[in-house]
């Protein structure tokens, strides 16, 4: 009999998550939020147009790395120019989100990998928290990367 595998994590199936629609939807209200002030405080017109443009290009230079990273794993998947690894999961540990800069990493095949939850640029895995087979030491898994970015996570089970 062969052995069985499920899809845990793959990035043009789960997409990028919410959080950075979310904060990218909050910024573009800011940013509308700062342009009516100018136009109806002319005192403040100053201030508020040095803060619009700071922050259409901070935004912008943030908002366009992760949505590019994102972009740039989801076309590496589906071209097949990833790189694969597989093997049995060794050292993992679950992060804990209550300590700062934890991050969740194991190693496969000698080669490491490590992401967090707080880590929106890589634009692919962040978390293995609602995977339907729990990551652990032992599992056998494949995984498709680009530049340590895990774009899809299959397990054998």
């Amino acid at each position: 009999m062969h052995p069985s595998w499920i899809t845990l994590y793959d990035v043009t199936r789960d997409g990028n998550g919410i959080v950075p629609w979310i904060l990218a939807l909050l910024w573009v209200a800011a940013i509308a939020g700062g342009v009516t002030a100018v136009k109806k405080s002319p005192a403040g017109r100053l201030f508020v147009s040095l803060w619009l443009v700071f922050w259409v290009i901070a935004g912008g230079v943030g908002f366009g790395n992760v949505f590019y990273q994102y972009e740039s794993n989801f076309r590496a998947l589906r071209r097949g120019t990833c790189e694969t690894t597989e093997g049995f999961v060794e050292n993992f540990h679950r992060q804990n989100p209550m300590k700062k800069g934890d991050t969740e990493h194991f190693a496969l095949a000698g080669r490491e990998f490590r992401y967090s939850s707080a880590n929106l640029g890589g634009g692919g895995l962040r978390s293995s928290a609602g995977f339907a087979v729990p990551l652990r030491d032992g599992l056998y898994i494949k995984v498709w990367h680009r530049h340590g970015i895990i774009c899809r996570l299959d397990a054998q089970t």
